[in-house]
C-alpha cells in the first residue's frame, strides 16, 4: 500500500469515527462549584478536637445487634481495633469532600445540559443554593462529622441512581441503611428521595416496576424504623454507665455519658419532660427567628415555585406532587418537637426543596422549568436583589451563625451541662 493510499484509508477512518467535542474551561461549571465550596471547607472546618457527643456516635456498633446510630461505627471497626477521634475526624473530611464533589458533579451537569433559554435560571438557582447559609455549610463548625454528612451522600447517590434501570433496585437497601445510620433521616432528608421516586411513578406513565420500587422503598424504611425503635431493648447492659464502660475499651477518646442514655435508655417522657421542653425555653426563638429571617427569600422564592406549578398542572397525579413538594417543610415542626437542633432539621428543610427543583429540571418537567425560568427572569431584571440576597445570606455563612443551636448550646454550657447530667444520672 502507497502513502498515498495509506492517507485515504486514514482520512476514511477519521471521517467515520464520533467526533469527541472538548468541553470548555468556561463550561466545566463543577470545577468552579468545587472550588467555592472547598473555600468554605478550608475557611470553616472545626478544629481537630471533635465534640464527644458527636465522637460517640461513631463509637457504637452492631456488636450486640441492629440498634441505631451503630452503622458508621460498625463500618469502621471492619478496619480498626481501635477508633479514634483521628480517624473520625480523617474519615469525617473524606466523606465531606466526597459531598460536594457529588454536589459539584450534579449541578455542573444540570447546568450545562439544560436549554439555552434555562441556563441563566439555573445558573441563578444554584448561586442561590451556594449562597444558602444551611446548604452544606451547617456540617462544618461545631456540626463537622454529624451523621447528616451521609444521609446527603447517600440521598444524592440513590437520586443517581434512580435515572438508572438496573441500579435503582438498589435504593430501597439504601433508604434503609439511611435509617440505620440515624433514624432522623425520616423526618429530614427522606422527601427528597421519595418525593423524586413517587414522580418517577408519574413519568413512567404508571408503570407497574415504578409502583414496585417506590412501595419497596418505603417498606424497607419503615421495616428498619421499627426494628431500630425496639432494638435497644436487647442490649446487654442495666444502663448507660455500663454500656460506656465496655465502649471505652475500643476507643481512645472518652465517650459521652449523655448521649449514651438519651439514645438508649431515655424514654420519650424523659426525653421531653427533662431535655426538649428545657433546651427550647432558651434556643427556640434565637435559633427560630434567626433561621427564618436569613430564609425569607427562599422562603417566598420556593412558594411562588409551587404556587406556579399548581396553578399550571392540570393532571391530579401531578398536581399532588407539587402539593407534597409544597407542603414537604411541614416535616420541620413535628422534627422541631422531638429535637432541639433546629438549624440541622431546618438546613434539610432548604436542602430538599433545592434537590427537588435540581431534579425536575434534570427530568425536563415543563411545569417547574417554567416557573424557573420566570425566578430567573425576574432576578435578570433585578440583579441588585440577587446581589443583596447572597450577600445577605453568606454574612451568615461565613460568620459560622448557620450552627446556631450548638453555638447557643456552648454558651450556655452551664445549663445545657446541667440539664443532660441531670438526665443521664436519672
Amino acid at each position: 500500500m502507497n502513502s498515498k493510499e495509506s492517507h485515504s484509508l486514514l482520512k476514511k477512518n477519521n471521517s467515520s469515527s464520533p467526533l469527541i467535542t472538548k468541553i470548555p474551561l468556561q463550561e466545566r461549571y463543577e470545577i468552579f462549584i468545587f472550588l467555592f465550596l472547598f473555600v468554605e471547607f478550608i475557611f470553616m472546618i472545626s478544629e481537630k478536637d471533635l465534640d464527644r457527643f458527636v465522637l460517640t456516635e461513631y463509637a457504637v456498633t452492631y456488636k450486640f445487634g441492629l440498634i441505631p446510630r451503630a452503622f458508621i461505627g460498625s463500618l469502621i471497626s471492619l478496619f480498626a481495633n481501635k477508633i479514634t477521634s483521628h480517624a473520625v475526624y480523617i474519615m469525617s473530611i473524606i466523606s465531606f469532600i466526597i459531598l460536594i464533589s457529588q454536589i459539584s458533579l450534579a449541578l455542573g451537569r444540570l447546568i450545562r445540559k439544560s436549554d439555552p433559554d434555562i441556563k441563566l435560571s439555573v445558573k441563578i438557582f444554584a448561586i442561590l443554593f451556594l449562597a444558602s447559609p444551611l446548604s452544606v455549610t451547617y456540617l462544618l463548625g461545631g456540626y463537622f462529622a454529624r451523621l447528616d454528612m451521609y444521609w446527603l451522600i447517600i440521598t444524592l447517590f440513590s437520586l443517581f441512581l434512580l435515572k438508572r434501570r438496573t441500579l435503582r433496585w438498589t435504593v430501597p437497601l439504601l433508604g434503609a441503611v439511611a435509617i440505620m445510620i440515624h433514624q432522623g433521616y425520616l423526618l429530614t432528608y427522606m422527601p427528597a428521595l421519595l418525593i423524586p421516586m413517587f414522580y418517577e411513578i408519574y413519568r413512567s406513565k404508571y408503570s407497574k416496576k415504578s409502583i414496585m420500587l417506590f412501595g419497596l422503598s418505603c417498606i424497607s424504611m419503615l421495616l428498619i424504623l421499627l426494628f431500630l425503635m425496639f432494638a435497644q431493648k436487647n442490649l446487654p447492659f442495666a444502663n448507660a454507665a455500663d454500656f460506656l464502660k465496655h465502649i471505652s475499651k475500643n476507643v481512645e477518646f472518652p465517650p459521652d455519658q449523655q448521649m449514651i442514655y438519651c439514645e438508649y435508655y431515655c424514654t420519650f417522657k424523659q426525653w421531653t419532660i427533662h431535655v426538649v421542653f428545657p433546651l427550647l425555653t432558651y434556643t427556640a426563638l434565637p435559633v427560630g427567628l434567626t433561621l427564618f429571617a436569613f430564609s425569607i427569600p427562599l422562603i417566598m422564592i420556593f412558594g411562588y415555585i409551587w404556587k406556579q406549578c399548581l396553578r399550571e398542572t392540570k393532571n391530579k397525579f401531578l398536581k399532588f406532587i407539587f402539593f407534597l413538594c409544597a407542603s414537604a417543610p411541614s416535616l420541620f415542626i413535628l422534627a422541631a418537637i422531638l429535637g432541639t437542633d433546629w438549624d440541622r432539621w431546618w438546613a434539610a428543610v432548604i436542602n430538599n426543596q433545592f434537590i427537588i427543583v435540581f431534579y425536575f429540571i434534570f427530568s425536563k418537567e415543563k411545569a417547574v422549568i417554567d416557573s424557573v425560568q420566570k425566578v430567573g427572569n425576574f432576578f435578570k431584571d433585578h440583579l441588585l436583589w440577587l446581589l443583596l440576597i447572597m450577600i445577605f445570606s453568606n454574612s451568615l455563612t461565613f460568620s459560622k451563625a448557620s450552627t446556631l443551636v450548638l453555638s447557643i448550646a456552648y454558651q450556655n454550657a452551664k445549663a445545657f451541662e446541667a440539664i443532660m447530667s441531670y438526665v443521664a444520672g436519672k
